[in-house]
C-alpha cells in the first residue's frame, strides 16, 4: 500500500485561469522549480495532465504545461524543487476533504522515509513558500494511509478536529483556535508566520522515529482522541 504524502491547501477563493498561470510562474521564476533535478537533464518525471488529456504528457516545455493547465482551469503538474519531485494538483476533490476551493501537493513515498531522504527541509520549505504565496485558510498533510476526514462544519467553524504530520493554520483559524495556544504547542517544530498564521510539524518526516510520541502529546494538549496503536 502507498505511503504517498498528500498536502491539501484549503483556499479562500477558487484559482481561475490567470491565478493558476501566476502560481505556476511563481514556482518556476521565484522558487526556481525546473523540469529536471539538479545536475541532471533527465526530464522523465516532469509532466502534466488536465481533464482534456488522456494520460500524462511528458514531452513538453514549461510554457506548454502552464498554458494547458491554466487554459483548462485546473490539472496536475509534476516538477522539481531542487532534489524534490512534487505534484501540484489544482482543483482536485476528495471525499475526505471539505468542499471548498483547494490545491494539493503530492510527494512520492520515497521522500517520507528518513532512512532514504536526507533533505527533509526541502519539503518544509516548499510547503511554507506556497503558503506564503497562496494565503490559504488551512493546510494539512499526511501519508495517504494516515489521512483522516475533516467535516465541513468543523472547518467552517475553525475547530481543530484532527492533527496531522503538518498543520498550517491561516490567521483566522489560528485566532479561533488560539494563536498563543498554537505557538506554545509541544510540536517538533512551530513556525510563526508573517501573516499571523501558525505551522505545527510533528517530526522531520512522516515516518520519523519519534513522530507517534509527538502526535500523542499534541492530541493530549489539544484534547483530541489519541491515534496510538494499543
Amino acid at each position: 500500500m502507498s505511503e504517498l504524502l498528500s498536502i491539501p491547501y484549503l483556499l479562500e477563493e477558487e484559482l481561475r485561469s490567470r491565478g493558476i498561470e501566476r502560481l505556476l510562474q511563481f514556482c518556476f521564476d521565484e522558487l526556481q522549480c525546473s523540469r529536471s533535478p539538479p545536475d541532471s537533464e533527465d526530464t522523465t518525471q516532469f509532466g502534466y495532465t488536465t481533464e482534456a488529456i488522456n494520460g500524462i504528457r511528458y514531452d513538453c516545455s514549461i510554457d506548454d504545461a502552464i498554458d494547458s493547465i491554466a487554459g483548462a482551469t485546473g490539472g496536475t503538474i509534476w516538477l522539481w524543487y531542487d532534489d524534490l519531485n512534487v505534484g501540484i494538483h489544482i482543483h482536485g476533490w476528495a471525499a475526505d476533504r471539505p468542499s471548498v476551493p483547494n490545491l494539493s501537493l503530492s510527494v512520492d513515498e520515497w521522500y517520507v522515509k528518513p532512512w532514504q531522504n536526507e533533505q527533509p527541509a526541502l519539503i518544509h520549505d516548499f510547503v511554507v513558500e506556497l503558503y506564503d504565496y497562496l494565503s490559504p485558510r488551512y493546510v494539512y498533510g499526511d501519508t495517504y494511509l494516515d489521512e483522516s476526514s475533516l467535516t465541513a462544519e468543523g472547518f467552517e467553524a475553525g475547530r481543530l478536529e484532527e492533527i496531522y504530520w503538518v498543520n498550517g493554520f491561516g490567521p483566522n483559524m489560528a485566532d479561533r483556535i488560539g494563536r498563543e495556544r498554537l505557538l506554545h504547542a509541544p510540536a517538533w517544530r512551530v513556525d510563526d508566520c508573517a501573516d499571523g498564521g501558525v505551522f505545527l510539524w510533528e517530526s522531520p518526516l512522516p515516518l520519523s522515529q519519534n513522530r507517534q510520541e509527538t502526535d500523542d502529546t499534541l492530541r493530549s494538549y489539544f484534547d483530541l482522541n489519541s491515534r496510538s496503536v494499543t
